[in-house]
């Protein structure tokens, strides 16, 4: 499904460049976009959390679907034509990191002061202490997993590319 679909916007991309130094650059565009998206994704859901009252600003969590179905889409056409690459937390930009982190900060703290975790919509130290030690629990977790799992992944779509070219 993602495999067509993803070719198809390929194309259409390579067929606007007039050559190829410029569709690569227009794909490397696309990177920085991704990227660009993530910070204002948390930027969005930060002041969606200090501008919707109480219990309403965990809606603003749902500002991060968008950068999860792109992508998942994005992986799972590429995974059709070469392995996936392997994820180094260490290796993003600082800048982006810092940014990024930050503005979750910001926005976790605007949960948790307008109430989000208190069903009256009132501050809770309790759901606010369960969400700052998840989140960063989580973070942790995820930070050194994610590595391990993208070698993993890498590992099996090269041993299935590889099955796939000898047929």
């Amino acid at each position: 499904m993602f495999k067509n679909f993803g070719d198809s916007i390929v194309n259409y991309v390579d067929d606007t460049a007039t050559d190829e130094f410029e569709a690569a650059t227009y794909h490397k565009a696309n990177s920085v976009g991704f990227f660009t998206s993530l910070i204002g994704m948390a930027l969005v859901g930060a002041i969606l959390a200090w501008a919707l009252p109480a219990r309403q600003s965990l809606w603003s969590a749902i500002v991060l679907l968008i950068p999860l179905i792109s992508s998942a889409a994005s992986t799972q056409w590429m995974r059709n034509y070469v392995a996936e690459p392997i994820f180094q937390l260490r290796d993003t930009p600082r800048s982006v990191l810092i940014t990024y982190w930050t503005l979750c900060a910001v926005w976790l703290v605007g949960v948790i002061v307008t109430g989000g975790f208190d069903p009256s919509g009132s501050f809770d130290s309790a759901g606010a202490t369960g969400a700052i030690v998840g989140a960063v629990v989580g973070a942790v977790v995820a930070g050194t997993m994610f590595g391990r799992l993208s070698k993993k992944r890498r590992q099996r779509d090269l041993e299935r590319l590889d099955a796939e070219a000898e047929d």
